[in-house]
């Protein structure tokens, strides 16, 4: 009788957790406790873990051994595992400051330097085009899937331009093939090798590629990619908050981060967005971010289609971002149950509008405050009723039920 109480006691615990029907996901880097992973699965629907071989000084790689498990909790929990175009994490090579092996894999400036990470100042960049790292990249995450039972991989920084391997850099990356810095083709062309050789060890398991968001989506052609990658992540959906909860960014980049999602829906593209804040230090409150997070949800819904997922965190320059139950980013808008999606999103007065089974959603991207007339009766997600015009500040989301 215990048994059965305590299996009832679980997927009652599952049910409540699932209150809301904002498909999320997440990411883990550290060692959890057992309760924290059936929360994960109860929760979110996708998850990619990097339990890295070198993580602070320390071996957490034998965390991969769980992942059946894990997937045992909730046989619908889709869980990746992370790799990167240019970087070493996951990867069992010695390379902090400089090469220990295969420097021929590794990436010089045009003085000869190393050339490192601009956050991550220890970590080297590896050359997308060296075809020896392309099949260790391939070989290595088709050895996580085989063991462990992975669905597949967040391939992070596989970018279509140089901007992020030369950011802050007064010297650019050099391109060993030609002993001039890479250009932007040449960039965008050996990450699609490098995809291309993915794909190859990979067979139908998924690809998620991580570098692009706003215009730059549809500027560099990113959707070239989605030739070799089931879908991307858009790690700044909606802007980066660099400067506080009120700092927003452009209304074109705005623009086009909600039609990149209609666009990779139209592809049959998985995408996974990011309500990205930038926090001064770990255990900042973050219910200042609640208008944020609350305008990025509303976005998201606006161009949400099938195998699309947000995640809110708030990032400490300097520090991976990584699940744990105290610093979990859970805005009150992740609880709203809306049901699907009954047409696409469109604009009247500079007001973005999507209709659902249950509700509607709003939002104002724009710099000025717009009120909208409303027909019928609404309630706001807390039960509050809602009388027409709707006032709509500048820069808002706004989520609304039907009263019944």
């Amino acid at each position: 009788m215990k048994m059965i109480f305590s299996i009832v006691a679980w997927f009652c615990a599952l049910a409540s957790a699932r209150s809301g029907d904002l498909p999320m996901w997440t990411n883990v880097r550290s060692v959890l406790p057992e309760a924290d992973w059936k929360y994960i699965a109860s929760r979110y629907r996708l998850v990619f873990t990097l339990f890295s071989p070198t993580a602070g000084g320390k071996d957490i790689s034998s965390e991969n051994e769980r992942i059946k498990w894990i997937k045992s909790l909730n046989p619908n929990l889709t869980i990746l595992v992370y790799g990167s175009a240019i970087n070493t994490a996951n990867f069992r090579l010695r390379s902090w400051r400089q090469p220990r092996e295969h420097p021929e894999w590794y990436l010089k400036d045009e003085d000869g330097h190393w050339l490192t990470d601009w956050e991550y100042t220890g970590a080297v960049h590896l050359d997308p085009g060296n075809v020896e790292w392309q099949q260790y990249v391939g070989r290595t995450l088709k050895e996580y899937i085989d063991r462990y039972g992975y669905d597949g991989v967040f391939l992070d920084l596989t970018q279509t331009t140089t901007q992020y391997v030369n950011f802050k850099k007064t010297k650019k990356a050099v391109n060993p093939r030609t002993a001039q810095p890479y250009t932007d083709a040449e960039w965008k062309a050996a990450n699609l090798a490098l995809l291309r050789t993915v794909r190859h060890y990979l067979g139908n398991k998924w690809i998620i590629t991580n570098g692009s968001r706003g215009r730059d989506y549809f500027r560099t052609g990113y959707a070239d990619f989605f030739e070799f990658a089931d879908g991307m992540c858009n790690e700044g959906f909606t802007g980066w908050s660099a400067g506080g909860p009120e700092h927003f960014g452009s209304l074109e980049d705005w623009k086009a981060d909600v039609q990149a999602l209609v666009d990779c829906a139209k592809r049959g593209k998985i995408v996974l967005a990011v309500s990205n804040v930038k926090r001064s230090q770990t255990g900042e409150p973050s219910e200042p971010y609640e208008h944020r997070h609350r305008y990025a949800t509303a976005s998201f819904l606006l161009g949400m289609g099938h195998r699309h997922y947000l995640m809110f965190y708030g990032k400490v320059p300097g520090k991976p971002e990584s699940f744990t139950r105290d610093t979990e980013v859970l805005p009150s808008c992740a609880n709203v149950t809306l049901g699907a999606p009954r047409g696409a999103y469109e604009s009247k007065d500079g007001i973005y509008q999507r209709p659902f089974v249950r509700g509607r959603v709003f939002v104002n991207p724009t710099t000025r405050e717009t009120r909208l007339q409303l027909s019928g009766q609404w309630k706001t997600a807390e039960g509050q009723s809602v009388r027409s015009p709707l006032l709509l500040p500048a820069h808002t989301g706004i989520i609304l039920l039907h009263e019944k």
